[in-house]
């Protein structure tokens, strides 16, 4: 198994910017530790953008020799329409990234799962740029068997992959469609399948195991699931499972305990009632009114 995890990423989206550098540093020492496979920085933007956020996608040093690679996310949908445009904005995301105080190897072009040719032109100029790609297919749910046929057949024509992840954007999913799913890209393509779970209906970790059995091998985390909405499958959970010991995950549980409980009770993401009828409803948690009146950031 590959195991990514998002927790800078999520937990910046969260936060509206990115974790707290203290976070941050303890968190990078503790992934070291446990042999996390690729830790995802943040989102990247065009530099040209001017609407785009700002901030640092790593808000302390990284470690001398660090060990896990290094990932990014780019919403495709950020990007212009024209393929001229899109491949003239891949380019300055990577010229940054390449100049950028971190070696990132591996980028991730999140696009929903009808508009894959859309991520064509973008990631074709990020892989000449010599950046690893996957694709991280959203809303993949909502997919119906034609659609999914038409969607990884124009994902198998983009060519070399490091991953192809299913994206539960609307927390939906249930095991036995992750197993359709999983066996069907499995089927359609060459590149390793992986999943990113959410938790809306508390299948998260449920669903993250389940595709792992069907033949997923790269799979998404968060600690403590940190993230808008219902959160992520919990990283503490899901290396618990593939064998860790209550010494090898003492200094995550610590670094929950310092660090993300807080979080937690300050942004109290998880699923509450809106989450779970959301996840029910296969629709977004925006669309969830008159129940659960706290803030929760649909993801």
């Amino acid at each position: 198994m590959t195991l990514l995890d998002c927790t800078l990423r999520t937990g910046g989206r969260l936060t509206g910017g990115s974790v707290p550098p203290a976070l941050a540093a303890d968190y990078l020492a503790v992934c070291a530790r446990l042999g996390i496979d690729v830790i995802e920085l943040g989102t990247v933007h065009d530099p040209a953008d001017r609407s785009a956020p700002r901030g640092a996608l790593l808000p302390v040093p990284l470690p001398e020799r660090y060990g896990p690679r290094l990932s990014v996310l780019l919403d495709t949908s950020a990007l212009p329409a024209s393929d001229a445009a899109a491949t003239a904005s891949a380019g300055r995301i990577a010229d940054a990234l390449s100049a950028g105080p971190v070696t990132v190897g591996l980028v991730r072009l999140a696009v929903r799962y009808d508009r894959v040719a859309r991520a064509a032109a973008p990631l074709h100029r990020l892989r000449e740029a010599g950046f690893g790609v996957c694709l991280f297919l959203t809303h993949i749910d909502l997919a119906s068997h034609p659609e999914l046929d038409r969607c990884l057949g124009e994902s198998a024509a983009l060519g070399p992959l490091d991953a192809v992840f299913l994206v539960d954007s609307l927390g939906s999913l249930r095991p036995e469609r992750v197993i359709d799913l999983v066996q069907s890209t499995r089927a359609a393509l060459t590149a390793p399948v992986g999943i990113h779970a959410h938790d809306n209906q508390g299948f998260a970790l449920h669903n993250t195991v389940v595709a792992g059995s069907a033949g997923a091998t790269w799979q998404d985390a968060a600690v403590h699931g940190i993230g808008p909405g219902a959160g992520l499958t919990r990283t503490e959970q899901l290396l618990a499972l593939l064998g860790a010991t209550s010494t090898d995950l003492a200094p995550l549980l610590a670094l929950i305990a310092t660090h993300v409980a807080p979080l937690k009770r300050r942004y109290g993401w998880g699923a509450g009632p809106r989450q779970v009828m959301a996840g029910l409803a296969r629709i977004p948690v925006a669309s969830v009114t008159g129940l659960d009146p706290r803030p929760h950031p649909s993801d």
